[in-house]
């Protein structure tokens, strides 16, 4: 029986001593608001829909796209923005100090038909910008 055991106690440190070094962690990123308080953790360095879905605290039904605002397109021209739709809450909508999409960047002129993905990014991506210029932070 014991040398059962000493063989059992064998292969466990065989076993122990071919498993690889832990692995060093990755460095967690933390989105942190203008007043310093962390909003949001990241494993993995965060794509700009990421930033700005945790940034506006954005919950399962809400919606976060690509709008034409037409109070600023001009003829074949339409201004389009990044908007924000929060859904409703148990069959009412939530309280808001603005009715209709909360726009998130600066319009951009473009013709319909321009390719909603690259507008997409782009539009992202200035979103991103101005949460940087008004004191965000992605510390880590």
């Amino acid at each position: 029986m014991s040398a059962r055991l000493a063989q059992f106690d064998t292969l466990l440190s065989r076993r122990r001593a071919k498993l690889p070094a832990a692995a060093p962690q990755s460095a967690t990123r933390i989105l942190r608001d203008p007043w310093g308080e962390p909003v949001a953790e990241f494993t993995q360095f965060p794509s700009d829909l990421a930033l700005l879905k945790a940034a506006y605290r954005l919950q399962g039904d809400d919606w976060i796209g690509v709008l034409a605002d037409e109070a600023q397109g001009r003829g074949l021209h339409a201004a389009w923005r990044l908007a924000l739709l929060r859904a409703d809450l148990h069959g009412r909508p939530r309280l808001s100090a603005q009715a209709g999409p909360q726009w998130l960047s600066a319009a951009v002129e473009g013709r319909p038909g321009v390719r909603p993905s690259g507008l997409r990014q782009a539009l992202c991506a200035s979103a991103v910008r101005h949460l940087w210029a008004t004191g965000w932070k992605l510390v880590g």
